[in-house]
């Protein structure tokens, strides 16, 4: 369509204004092509950056993203509980490794107190065997003492010449 201006002059209105039109709405298609949003004319784009370039935390996400973090946490959740179970297990080990010491180093001192108290007991053994035999000649000589006591004596046989101040019979 061709418009007479003020000026006298003809112009050209729809091949203009196509061309226009056409350059306009090729920027569009290039831009939603490349991901970019009319939001860009308000200062915002569609990777989450705002005019200043800083990311924003206010951001809409899709249940895909959303799924995705959540199956993250999991995950980051299950290899946390799995570290803790090893350090834990590793705990254990070195505390029963640690006992088994223990318990050994135990073990030898009690075997060598109870050779020691063995060693203690053979001598007590011997001294108490020596003592009884002591004991039992002692008792068999005292027997025998106070069976003489008792056996008549003559006085002849105690005091023969005159030692007491008595005068033998004879």
């Amino acid at each position: 369509m061709t418009i007479k201006g003020m000026d006298g002059q003809s112009y050209n209105v729809t091949g203009q204004g196509q061309g226009n039109f056409n350059t306009v709405g090729a920027a569009a298609g290039i831009a939603s092509f490349l991901g970019i949003n009319g939001g860009n004319i308000l200062g915002r784009n569609g990777w989450g950056w705002n005019a200043e370039g800083v990311c924003s935390d206010n951001m809409p996400v899709s249940r895909y993203e959303l799924n995705m973090v959540e199956q993250l946490n999991a995950k980051d959740s299950e290899i946390a509980l799995l570290k803790a179970d090893k350090y834990t297990d590793q705990k254990i080990v070195e505390a029963y490794k640690d006992l088994q010491g223990q318990i050994k180093e135990l073990s030898v001192e009690v075997r060598s107190n109870k050779d020691a108290q063995t060693a203690v007991n053979m001598q007590q053994a011997v001294y108490n065997g020596t003592n009884t035999a002591a004991l039992q000649c002692m008792q068999n000589s005292i027997a025998a003492l106070q069976a003489i006591t008792k056996t008549y004596i003559p006085s002849s046989n105690v005091c023969q010449s005159d030692c007491c101040g008595c005068v033998s019979a004879q």
